[in-house]
């Protein structure tokens, strides 16, 4: 694994980005590019091998190539394949870090992990699966539309992807990075929030997670509050409607799908509930953004 180390004082420069659609098996072709390449995966596999190292990025996959090496699929992709792509290049000469080098720079972070804000670099690694992908969605058909809409502002659109490349940065460090001072406290309620945001879908409530963990009810929400800023229903709600936001931007589901899918069963309680947290209803929020431009070859 090789990670690309990037100043983000300026915004990233976009060059172009889409979305990649075949109803057919698809390969990819053989090139080389003079410029970086980031793809996101969003519905069955891509198989692409750059140099002589293979890799497959299915939904929620990121991959990143690199210019001047010849990349190309090694293997058909199923129709219907799906993913975002976007081209940029770097302020710079790109600084590549190898695992041991990288390793080198967490350790060197790890004592700044109670401060923020404190970095003016992002590290990309070549291939990382995002968990969170309906962050990652949201942002990524803003940058779609925007680069697609011929905005008068000159970085309207670089500011966008940068703010996706640190997202991805981010992630990678999280990962990467160990916490000294976390706690076996900490350990706890970190399971907590994560067994929570996956079964945010599902009917949940404070007693519902209470007997999951042999908790008291007012202990967990005092645990949620403390770490995450919000109640346990607040937290389920957020989750919620973030994945609302992903499926209104990224699909063609009729409103009340979209609110069953992110677990209401009400449409019209799903209804004030997006419209308090986005502040506008979710058909407003589908023709914000709404211009991709898309390709099949």
């Amino acid at each position: 694994m090789t990670y690309l180390k990037v100043n983000v004082d300026t915004p990233i420069q976009l060059i172009s980005a889409g979305e990649f659609v075949s109803e057919v098996s698809w390969k990819h072709m053989s090139r080389s590019i003079e410029n970086f390449e980031l793809i996101l995966g969003v519905q069955e596999t891509v198989y692409i091998q750059e140099e002589q190292e293979d890799f497959e990025i299915g939904e929620g996959d990121i991959l990143l190539l690199y210019p001047g090496r010849t990349h190309q699929g090694y293997q058909e992709s199923l129709p219907g394949v799906k993913f975002y792509w976007f081209h940029f290049d770097v302020p710079a000469t790109p600084n590549v870090l190898s695992n041991e080098e990288m390793k080198q720079e967490t350790s060197a972070m790890d004592g700044l992990m109670q401060r923020h804000g404190v970095l003016g670099d992002i590290y990309l690694p070549q291939s990382v699966q995002a968990d969170n992908g309906d962050r990652i969605h949201i942002i990524v058909n803003q940058i779609l539309h925007v680069a697609n809409s011929h905005y008068l502002t000159y970085h309207s659109a670089n500011y966008l992807f940068t703010s996706l490349l640190i997202e991805i940065s981010e992630l990678a460090l999280s990962r990467l990075i160990s916490n000294p001072v976390h706690s076996q406290g900490n350990v706890s309620i970190n399971k907590i929030i994560e067994w929570t945001r996956i079964h945010a879908e599902e009917p949940l409530t404070v007693v519902d997670l209470a007997r999951k963990f042999n908790y008291n009810k007012d202990y967990i929400s005092r645990l949620f509050k403390q770490n995450t800023g919000m109640r346990p229903l607040e937290f389920i709600h957020s989750i919620r409607i973030n994945k609302a936001k992903e499926l209104i931007s990224r699909t063609d589901m009729s409103i009340k799908q979209v609110a069953e899918e992110a677990g209401y069963t009400d449409e019209k309680y799903f209804m004030r509930l997006f419209k308090k947290s986005v502040h506008m209803t979710p058909s407003q929020y589908r023709n914000a953004y709404h211009k991709t431009f898309m390709n099949n070859v």
